[in-house]
């Protein structure tokens, strides 16, 4: 806006530049109005009402509510001054709601995405709910850096947060739990404490752990979010299974182990497990010897399994009688897995975070 000193709240509406700043969406634009309301702390109570009516038109939506308020909104630019009331409490006059009627119907457009967003990026507005519903004070660090950046919580728990990711915690925990926010991508490395399990709320997903290591995706605009173990175990939840008064769980979840990843679709607000690209064997594990040598199969899957942490179902009684001959030393998990079912004629395939085997023995 070229002329900030002849703000009113029927320009604010409308302006993309504050769009941007309350949206969060571009950096300049962010800077450029905070530096304006320091130098303007007078004016600030005018922008508090643009911002209170921009949170009015609940961009919570979902994709089907927003198509039909933006259709009401636009069957109502021609109403009769006599027989409609407008829901924000500003100035009354016909020209002033028909801009402010346009400028809403652009917001939910720009929340569904067709038109604000260019690169698919909207607001967190489930992040910035749940940091201002927090019943604790937080303590919120942006990445604005090109390096990770890491963080060490009062626990020992330790966070690296990637570019563009924000993350709130508080400076100690108390109570029963320990419970930190994120928007964008973090990998944690979470303290041992049975008695204080540790909760990750990212966007529409949350998820408990205990003591282990793992990475989150919930970035802004992102179709699905992912979580990814790397040690220990993990369950992850969908939001609505939280109860909010007591952060209450009101379902099991979803558990996954060490190379599993999961996988949330927003859109169909369903989860999908698989395994990670590429399985490595679990660190905390004693080394294991691959060398084989007239070994059963069965015995082979079961080192396997161990040493990756990973679930291979397989008939025992039925490949205990193939003998297996190989080196997989050097051989990533897939290659293993290969090399083993290319000699007793078996195949495997990835299903839901496990490998099966389809064998029909070696019993002649």
């Amino acid at each position: 806006m070229k002329n900030k000193a002849a703000l009113t709240i029927e320009n604010l509406l409308v302006d993309e530049s504050f769009l941007n700043y309350y949206f969060r969406n571009d950096e300049a634009d962010i800077l450029e109005w905070e530096d304006w309301g320091e130098a303007h702390t007078d004016r600030q109570d005018l922008v508090k009402q643009a911002f209170a009516a921009l949170d009015k038109l609940s961009l919570k939506w979902n994709r089907e509510q927003i198509e039909a308020k933006f259709c009401a909104l636009n069957g109502k630019i021609n109403f009769d001054d006599e027989t409609e009331t407008p829901s924000i409490q500003v100035s009354y006059r016909k020209p002033f709601f028909q801009k402010w009627l346009a400028a809403a119907s652009v917001i939910l457009l720009m929340s569904a995405g067709w038109w604000f967003f260019k690169q698919n990026d909207s607001k967190s507005l489930i992040y910035k709910e749940l940091v201002t519903n927090a019943n604790v004070e937080l303590i919120e660090k942006e990445n604005i850096s090109d390096k990770p950046l890491l963080i060490t919580l009062n626990d020992g728990s330790s966070i690296l947060l990637q570019k563009g990711s924000r993350l709130s915690y508080p400076a100690n925990f108390e109570g029963d739990k320990r419970e930190v926010y994120l928007d964008g991508e973090a990998f944690f490395e979470v303290a041992k404490d049975a008695e204080k399990p540790f909760f990750v709320f990212a966007n529409e997903l949350v998820t408990k752990v205990l003591g282990t290591s793992f990475t989150i995706k919930a970035y802004k605009g992102q179709k699905d979010i992912q979580v990814i173990v790397r040690t220990g175990k993990v369950s992850v939840f969908k939001l609505n299974e939280i109860q909010n008064s007591k952060n209450t769980i009101i379902s099991e979840g979803v558990v996954i182990v060490p190379n599993q990843q999961i996988k949330f679709d927003k859109e169909k607000s369903n989860f999908s497990k698989s395994l990670v690209e590429q399985p490595e064997m679990l660190s905390e594990m004693p080394a294991y010897d691959f060398e084989f040598k007239d070994i059963s199969a069965s015995n082979v899957f079961a080192t396997i399994q161990k040493a990756y942490g990973i679930s291979i179902v397989y008939d025992e009684e039925l490949l205990k009688e193939c003998p297996v001959t190989a080196s997989l030393s050097d051989e990533p998990l897939y290659g293993k897995l290969a090399l083993v079912c290319n000699a007793i004629e078996a195949e495997y395939q990835l299903i839901d975070g496990q490998i099966v085997i389809s064998s029909k023995g070696c019993k002649n």
